[in-house]
């Protein structure tokens, strides 16, 4: 006889299933199969809601997530003694830690911490995280935080630096303050060496942000720059979505495997967790809010800091003072772009 748990039980599981996987895109149900002796058909069936969880699956499967997330199997590609970063979804949280309209959440705390290690270590790191968390925030306060103490240099992708060779080159050598040279293939070369030589007399960590759709070529001129300068202090860090991690890990495009081997470090984040949402809702002064209205507007987010504070921007403005109820949550989140409701339900 099979014993059944009860769906809130299940439910939860699988959802913590749906965020690991969120953050580990290159993961699917076979993947986890491999480590327990249920079928890939019933994790598959399991994680989708089509099986029910009896005792023994559950067991598995919350088993078999607790070592994935603590890195003992799944762990990511990369260099020998890569180190992988990730949350703690579950730790509780009564205030988060705030400067001005900027929150230290732990996707944050996270990124601080790869920034250090790639700065301390001169290694690659990634950071693999959906729009919208508060990457590229993450990184301001992390330099403001930083400066005097660690050299640090941003570079932010753009639609054309992502794709050409030569442009990304040309763009990097002027934020180094180096003489650019008149765009053209024949004077790329020349400009990478003079940024390589350059970072040689002056290490610093160099952050790459937008890395989502970087082309392969561009990628594997930064793994170039880092091989050439590593050795005198440089260290590299990618932002990226979980797209790039998704590429990296296909291993069918050989510039992004030779980069891959190299990284030192990987932070896969799912963004804000529902204890910290829990916890800026009421330090914003929103102090009335049913669970229902709750439920979906944390589904709304999903793990963002980008929407979470719009709504709230919103709520606030046209909303202040009143209880907060699901129909409320329908209604501000109609107004606001990148929200769908409809389909976080």
């Amino acid at each position: 006889m099979v014993t059944q748990l009860p769906e809130a039980v299940t439910d939860g599981l699988r959802a913590e299933y749906a965020e690991f996987m969120k953050a580990r895109p290159d993961l699917v149900p076979a993947d986890f199969a491999q480590y327990t002796t249920l079928a890939p058909a019933t994790v598959r069936n399991f994680l989708s809601g089509h099986c029910p969880g009896g005792i023994d699956v559950a067991t598995q499967m919350r088993r078999v997530l607790g070592q994935a997330k603590a890195g003992e199997i799944l762990a990511l590609e990369g260099a020998a003694d890569a180190v992988t970063l990730a949350e703690d979804t579950a730790r509780r949280v009564r205030k988060v830690a705030r400067r001005g309209t900027f929150y230290e959440t732990q996707t944050v705390r996270k990124i601080w911490e790869l920034l250090d290690y790639c700065a301390g270590q001169s290694t690659i790191g990634v950071v693999s995280a959906d729009f919208g968390v508060g990457k590229t925030e993450a990184v301001k306060e992390w330099r403001r935080r930083t400066a005097g103490s660690i050299e640090s240099m941003t570079f932010e992708f753009d639609e054309f630096s992502r794709a050409n060779v030569v442009d990304f080159v040309r763009l990097l050598a002027q934020q180094c303050g180096l003489p650019t040279r008149t765009p053209g293939a024949q004077h790329g070369g020349v400009m990478f060496r003079q940024i390589c030589e350059y970072l040689r007399e002056n290490p610093c960590l160099l952050i790459f942000d937008q890395c989502e759709t970087v082309r392969a070529r561009v990628c594997q001129v930064i793994r170039q720059i880092w091989d050439r300068t590593h050795e005198a202090g440089v260290g590299v860090a990618l932002l990226a979505a979980p797209i790039l991690l998704q590429r990296m890990l296909a291993g069918k495009t050989p510039d992004l495997g030779a980069l891959t081997s190299r990284i030192g470090i990987w932070a896969t984040l799912s963004g804000l967790t529902r204890p910290e949402m829990a916890a800026i809702v009421k330090q914003e002064g929103i102090g009335q809010v049913d669970a229902a209205g709750f439920d979906l507007w944390f589904k709304a987010c999903a793990g963002s800091m980008r929407r979470l504070m719009r709504s709230l921007d919103l709520l606030k403005a046209k909303h202040a003072g009143r209880p907060v109820t699901e129909k409320t949550i329908v209604g501000v989140a109609a107004h606001l772009w990148g929200m769908n409701v409809e389909g976080a339900v």
